[in-house]
């Protein structure tokens, strides 16, 4: 049996996912920006002594405190969630069994080589063993997210992890 539940949580890398990262990593950049713009500036006019007379303290300045909050609550964010910025596996189901199964290769023609789980079933398989030596026909069995294989004899594969 292999346990594919780390690959599964990790390895979903879609549009929406992609969009999703592009916009919080845009507002953490022009939330940091708008901090370090507003304080910079403040520092400057108060080391040539140009400060206004009116002028706001800084956190009074409401966009600075948006733009502070923002920043904090990002940073909060990224500590109880550290994973939320860790870029997903870059390998399709298939990769990731053969790699998990110490295989050189696995190729099933049913199932859709995605980067995500296939649906619950049984599929036939052919696959090159770590010695290099093709086997035309075995059988992998997918439920959830373990998945057991079993070679072309119909005994079940030891798994060797590479």
């Amino acid at each position: 049996m292999i346990d594919m539940s780390e690959w599964t949580n990790g390895s979903h890398n879609s549009f929406g996912d992609a969009i999703y990262m592009a916009t919080l990593s845009t507002v953490l950049v022009f939330a940091v920006l708008g901090v370090v713009w507003r304080a910079g500036r403040r520092l400057a006019l108060r080391a040539t002594h140009r400060i206004p007379r009116d002028a706001q303290p800084l956190l009074e300045d409401t966009k600075f405190v948006i733009c502070l909050a923002l920043v904090g609550g990002f940073g909060l964010l990224l500590t109880l969630n550290p994973g939320l910025l860790v870029l997903p596996k870059d390998t399709t189901f298939t990769g990731q069994v053969a790699r998990q199964a110490g295989l050189e290769a696995l190729s099933c023609p049913t199932i859709l080589d995605s980067k995500y789980m296939p649906g619950q079933g049984r599929y036939e398989c052919e696959y090159v063993d770590a010695k290099g030596k093709a086997h035309d026909m075995s059988l992998l069995v997918a439920s959830g997210d373990k998945v057991w294989l079993y070679d072309h004899n119909g005994k079940p594969m030891k798994v060797t992890t590479k």
